[in-house]
């Protein structure tokens, strides 16, 4: 989740599923080699698959910011960011490109809005960006088939045995299976208690197509947004609805841990912090979305 730049502008990323390979070329890539790459192991049938994950460095030595202007120029049909007039790169050399000039503006903000040290963890843009260009844009196939499992066994289509949890369910995840029925054509069904929602094939074969159509930014702010909220329903309505917002999504993916915190109460210094992370990248994968590429830098 942090990016770096060395003394020597030879860009290093640690993100989702940034992982260097060979010798280490500064001190940035020995952290990335530290462990940059997870699996999980999700139902899929009767296979297995391996799904990218969200990483995050440890014990990380501050870096002093070491530019001191940002800006944006066009260049063909993308946008890059520069940091005292020289382009961005990502962890494998290609130019940082974004696909709007919104995007561009939002990325450099984030660049310009750093202090004497960068505060690596907080840049998710840069993140979503670079890994778009590096680990996406080459195998979009992959990216892809990495996230349906995640429709398979979706969170939104599990439904819980205590009836006041369910009822709550039926609210208000009932409303946005129905929206995602209706944008992919398909059919949803809902599990109860340990049986997954057995959704038939051709509903996977119809979300398969369209998501083959994305572009690799949008693909990318989806899987990490999947990956996070553990549920690709919630991702593409927060994608592709701009009447959904990243606090209506964090209310979904965690409905249930929201169920029992107001019963229970906030665990402050756990839940209070995985909440602020969440919602950190909702917003950045949000403004990656078709519609969220418009607006405005925050």
């Amino acid at each position: 989740q942090a990016a770096f730049l060395d003394s020597k502008g030879a860009y290093a990323l640690v993100c989702p599923c940034v992982a260097s390979v060979g010798r280490p070329r500064s001190s940035m890539d020995r952290v990335m080699r530290s462990r940059a790459w997870r699996s999980v192991v999700l139902p899929r049938g009767s296979a297995q698959v391996q799904a990218r994950t969200l990483v995050t460095a440890t014990s990380i030595k501050p870096m002093k910011r070491f530019y001191k202007e940002t800006s944006v120029e066009e260049s063909g049909a993308v946008w890059r960011v520069l940091l005292d007039k020289r382009p961005v790169k990502t962890p494998k050399g290609s130019f940082l490109e974004l696909p709007t000039l919104e995007l561009a503006q939002a990325v450099a903000q984030e660049w310009g809005s750093q202090g004497e040290n960068l505060r690596t963890r907080e840049m998710t843009l840069t993140t979503v960006g670079c890994t778009a260009v590096d680990l996406v844009r080459p195998e979009k196939a992959a990216c892809v088939n990495r996230m349906l499992p995640y429709l398979a066994m979706d969170t939104l289509c599990f439904e819980d045995d205590q009836e006041l949890l369910a009822e709550m369910q039926a609210m208000e995840w009932g409303p946005v299976r129905q929206w995602f029925e209706d944008r992919f054509q398909v059919e949803l069904r809902v599990g109860r208690g340990i049986m997954g929602p057995r959704h038939p094939q051709a509903t996977e074969s119809a979300v398969e197509e369209q998501l083959h159509s994305r572009d690799e930014w949008e693909l990318c702010a989806l899987e990490i947004c999947t990956n996070i909220a553990k549920s690709f329903i919630v991702s593409a309505a927060l994608l592709e609805r701009e009447d959904v917002h990243s606090k209506d999504a964090f209310r979904w993916a965690l409905l249930e841990e929201h169920y029992q915190i107001e019963r229970w109460g906030l665990v402050e210094g756990e839940h209070d912090v995985s909440h602020t992370e969440f919602m950190m990248w909702m917003d950045a994968c949000r403004r990656f979305g078709q519609h969220g590429r418009t607006l405005s830098p925050e």
